[in-house]
């Protein structure tokens, strides 16, 4: 009875890490074949509104601002929303040429509050498609009309690609952080849609058609509001797509507690959803019949890199001391075989995408990386974590 219980224990996170492994070796498969689609039209007649959420980015807002104004046609808009700044954001926002919305309400924060207040202020005159940016996110060369061109001839939200960069001075670990970055965001979003699947919204270098956000109650505090956006929509029947022709970046902190501020924010809100949403939107899209509310939903479910090793090591040693105590081989097996999984796709997208920048010597390193994090995690786990939208400190 109790090496069966073993058996199920090491068997959730091997499921895991199965479906972690089968999305690598897609995205691999589709790196591979991968060739960059033509040019959009530039003769677009659809009016497209980006709106920029901005909590004290006064500092680094105008660079942004200028990428966007360069890609925008005559009858596009721009609107920031200033979202309680104690900062000269707005008025920044204003000298670049770009509506500003000012929003101040303390007792509700959060970025998608922000939103939520930006959407209703674009329905007083609605644009066909919005598309969400960061303010401290820059847009490669026709990132922008891409992606309104496929949120409005597909009718379902797209999400770009989305990566980070390193400055010349980089926090400790920022090189595994950006492979596992390009991991999460790159190859996995890769492999789900050579099979057909959607993807995650990452909360930025989104596009949407107006109609499926206005009425949409997107006020809420969490960390990470874009992922609970992604599964209402395909609830709703509307799946993101994922457009990797379309790309934009953000840079890394450069200092470590800019770093750890960010780690917080996104594996906490990462986390959250795990908890909160995973389970119900499972439960929906079996009643529903809904296999790409499904289809979310178990790719949430699906750790970030650290964590899945670390999961995979604690499995393997809980499985490997109930087999020496007496229980069924299975227990053993199963996570050396996931642990095993884990190393051939981090070797297989380290290949595809890492190698300009993890170098060989840093990617040994890997497997040490979770046990750095063991106190975050602590932190996250024990509520000590903030749970609120706090800007990343940045130079």
């Amino acid at each position: 009875m109790l090496g069966g219980v073993i058996v199920a224990i090491v068997t959730v996170p091997a499921i895991l890490t199965v479906i972690w492994f089968v999305q690598i070796v897609a995205g691999c498969v589709a790196l591979c074949g991968w060739r960059p689609s033509s040019a959009p039209s530039r003769e677009r007649t659809h009016k497209t509104a980006v709106l920029i959420p901005a909590h004290n980015e006064g500092a680094g807002i105008l660079p942004t601002l200028q990428d966007v104004r360069a890609q925008i046609l005559p009858q596009d808009s721009i609107l920031v929303v200033a979202d309680n700044c104690s900062d000269d954001t707005a008025e920044i926002a204003r000298s670049a040429g770009v509506e500003v919305v000012v929003r101040n309400d303390l007792e509700r924060r959060g970025k998608g509050y922000a939103l939520g207040f930006g959407v209703e202020h674009l329905a007083k005159n609605p644009p066909d498609v919005v598309v969400i940016l960061d303010a401290d996110c820059r847009l490669d060369d026709d990132a922008l009309a891409r992606l309104s061109q496929c949120a409005a001839q597909s009718g379902r939200p797209v999400q770009a690609l989305y990566l980070m960069l390193n400055h010349q001075q980089v926090a400790p670990g920022a090189g595994i952080d950006l492979f596992a970055w390009r991991i999460k965001n790159w190859l996995r979003p890769l492999g789900l849609r050579l099979l057909g699947l959607p993807t995650q919204l990452f909360g930025t270098g989104m596009a949407f058609p107006f109609a499926l956000l206005e009425g949409r109650d997107l006020g809420n505090s969490r960390l990470a509001e874009d992922t609970a956006l992604g599964l209402a929509l395909a609830a709703a029947g509307r799946p993101p797509l994922f457009l990797s022709e379309a790309a934009i970046h953000s840079y890394f902190p450069v200092s470590q507690t800019g770093t750890e501020q960010q780690r917080q924010r996104w594996e906490k809100g990462n986390i959250d959803n795990i908890m909160d949403l995973v389970p119900r939107a499972l439960v929906r899209s079996l009643r529903d019949r809904n296999i790409g509310l499904a289809a979310l939903g178990i790719d949430m479910a699906v750790p970030p890199l650290s964590l899945l090793v670390l999961i995979s090591l604690t499995s393997l040693f809980a499985g490997g001391a109930a087999f020496a105590l007496g229980g069924p081989a299975a227990a053993l097996a199963i996570p050396a075989i996931s642990l095993f999984l884990v190393f051939l796709g981090t070797i297989a997208a380290w290949v595809a995408m890492g190698r300009d920048v993890l170098p060989v010597r840093n990617l040994l390193r890997i497997p040490l990386h979770p046990f750095n994090k063991l106190l975050f995690y602590h932190r996250i786990a024990s509520g000590k974590a903030s749970s609120t939208w706090i800007r990343t400190e940045r130079k």
